[in-house]
């Protein structure tokens, strides 16, 4: 048996990424972990209403009205919890870009479940059908949206809102 004390190991940390994989790495640990909990309530929210509307209306006209109802609170939550604006909202960097995706995701989801509605009855699918497409583009409005919500706003570019 040895007497020596055992040899300390130097553990050298990882270097920090730059470049582009570094703003990506900064930018999901700053404000990644709030914009995928508004993006659970969104879910939740969404996929709730999705689900019980399908009693009363076809699943497509289910799907217009639970994003056109979850997405108000979606755009509120983002622009000042994840983003950490106030005020008045800029039509151009904030109110444009946020429905743009907000609507392509509701025709791309409505396309696609009423697809899955003209072969299944099943309400899971439906709802699946629907995360998935929002899924989708959840990442890539993450990405698109901080570039425009952390824009400077200079004297001649004030919100345009009321």
């Amino acid at each position: 048996m040895s007497s020596e004390a055992p040899a300390e190991r130097m553990v050298t940390p990882m270097p920090e990424p730059t470049g582009v994989i570094g703003h990506v790495v900064g930018l999901i640990r700053s404000k990644g972990l709030r914009y995928s909990m508004v993006a659970a309530v969104n879910v939740i929210v969404g996929q709730g209403l999705l689900f019980a509307l399908q009693h009363w209306w076809q699943p497509n006209v289910a799907n217009v009205i639970s994003v056109a109802v979850s997405s108000v609170p979606a755009y509120y939550m983002n622009r000042s919890w994840v983003w950490g604006k106030s005020g008045k909202s800029h039509m151009r960097k904030e109110v444009v870009p946020f429905w743009a995706f907000t609507i392509a995701g509701l025709v791309a989801s409505t396309i696609a479940i009423t697809f899955v509605q003209d072969h299944t009855s099943s309400k899971l699918l439906i709802l699946f059908t629907q995360l998935f497409v929002f899924g989708v583009l959840w990442v890539v409005r993450f990405f698109v949206l901080d570039r425009l919500f952390h824009v400077e706003v200079f004297e001649d570019d004030t919100p345009d809102v009321d």
